[in-house]
C-alpha cells in the first residue's frame, strides 16, 4: 500500500469508527421467494410478520402511492396487487412468463415489467386501462432482463444480460447508451435502484468477475456520467444471492439477499444490519417508518472510499 493510500485508508477507518450514525432505518416489505410469502420486517425489533401467502414464488416488489404492494410471480406469469390494509390480493396482469423486476413510471400512470427471458423484454402495464403492451421487444444480443429504474431526471435504465446497464428512451424504448460492467455469459448484476443521496444508480451483483457486492453508477441529466468505466464496485464478502435493492435517500440501501435482508450504509461502507429473512428477494420500504436524521453528519469522500477498497 502506498503511503498516500495508507493515510487515506486510515482516515476512512477513523471516520467510520467515530461517526455517529443515528438515522432511523426503515421497515421493509419483502417478497420472499422460497417461502411464497409477502412479509414485513422491523430491523429494530427483529420481528418478521407474514402478510400474505402468495400463489407461486414472488420475485420483485414495489409500492404505489397508496402504499399497496405490487409484486411479480415469474412462475405464474402474473403481476399482482396486495393491499396490506384490507388484506385483499388482486391480479393485475397475466401471461407474462418470467415477469421479474418492476418499476412505476415517474408520473404514476404505468408499471414497467422486466420479462427475464424467452424472450427478454419489457412490458408496460397501464393502471387506468388495465392493459399490458410490449414496451421493449425481443432484441438481438439481449438474452435476459432484470432490474429497472428511473433516475431523478426521468432517464430509464434496465439491467440486460446481467452484464450491462441499458439507458432506454422512456418514450420510444430506443437504446440511448450502454454501460458494460463485465463481459461473458455469466454476469452477476441483478436489482437496480436510484439513490438521491449519491445521485447514482446502484445495482446488486452476485459472483462472476466482480464478485459479491454493490455497483455504484453516477448519473446526470443526460444519463450516465461516464461509460469508461463509469462505475465503482464495493464488495460484500461471503454473501451470495444479492438481488432486490431499494434506497431511502438518506445513505442506506436495503437489499434482498435470498437468505438475509441486509442494510448497507453508503457513507461508512458497512452493513448496519444483516438479519435472516428467508427467501427475501424484492424489497420495498414501509411508508412512514423512516425519516433520516443524522447527527454530526460526515460524508466520506468518494476518493477515500475508493482508496480504501483498492489498497
Amino acid at each position: 500500500m502506498s503511503a498516500k493510500r495508507a493515510v487515506v485508508a486510515g482516515l476512512l477507518f477513523v471516520l467510520i469508527g467515530t461517526m455517529s450514525v443515528t438515522a432511523q432505518v426503515a421497515q421493509i416489505y419483502a417478497a420472499c421467494e422460497g417461502k411464497s410469502t409477502l412479509s414485513q420486517y422491523d430491523y429494530v425489533t427483529g420481528v418478521e410478520t407474514t402478510l400474505y401467502n402468495t400463489t407461486g414464488h414472488p420475485d420483485d416488489l414495489v409500492l404505489n402511492s397508496l402504499g399497496q404492494l405490487i409484486y411479480s410471480v415469474p412462475t405464474q406469469g402474473t403481476v399482482n396487487l396486495f393491499d396490506p390494509t384490507t388484506g385483499i390480493n388482486t391480479v393485475l396482469a397475466t401471461n407474462i412468463g418470467g415477469a421479474r423486476d418492476l418499476i412505476i413510471t415517474p408520473d404514476g400512470n404505468n408499471l414497467m415489467i422486466a420479462k427475464n427471458a424467452s424472450p427478454a423484454s419489457i412490458y408496460e402495464y397501464n393502471f387506468s386501462s388495465g392493459t399490458t403492451t410490449i414496451f421493449f421487444p425481443k432484441t438481438k444480443g439481449i438474452t435476459s432482463m432484470n432490474g429497472l429504474s428511473f433516475d431523478v431526471y426521468g432517464n430509464f435504465y434496465a439491467v440486460a444480460n446481467r452484464t450491462e446497464i441499458l439507458q432506454l428512451n422512456p418514450q420510444t424504448a430506443a437504446i440511448v447508451n450502454t454501460l458494460v460492467l463485465e463481459t461473458g455469459k455469466a454476469g452477476g448484476a441483478d436489482g437496480l435502484t436510484y439513490d438521491s443521496y449519491t445521485n447514482s444508480l446502484w445495482t446488486t451483483h452476485d459472483s462472476n468477475t466482480l464478485g459479491d457486492g454493490l455497483v455504484q453508477i453516477p448519473v446526470q441529466a443526460s444519463g450516465f456520467v461516464s461509460t469508461s468505466p463509469g462505475f465503482s464496485f464495493y464488495p460484500i464478502n461471503n454473501m451470495g444471492g444479492l438481488d432486490g435493492i431499494k434506497s431511502d435517500g438518506s445513505g442506506n440501501l436495503y437489499i434482498g439477499a435470498i437468505w438475509t435482508a441486509p442494510v448497507y450504509n453508503i457513507p461508512t461502507n458497512t452493513l448496519l444490519y444483516n438479519p435472516v429473512v428467508k427467501g427475501a428477494d424484492g424489497v420495498a420500504l414501509v411508508p412512514d417508518t423512516y425519516g433520516a436524521q443524522r447527527s454530526n453528519k460526515t460524508t466520506v469522500p468518494q476518493s477515500a472510499r475508493d482508496a480504501a477498497q483498492n489498497p
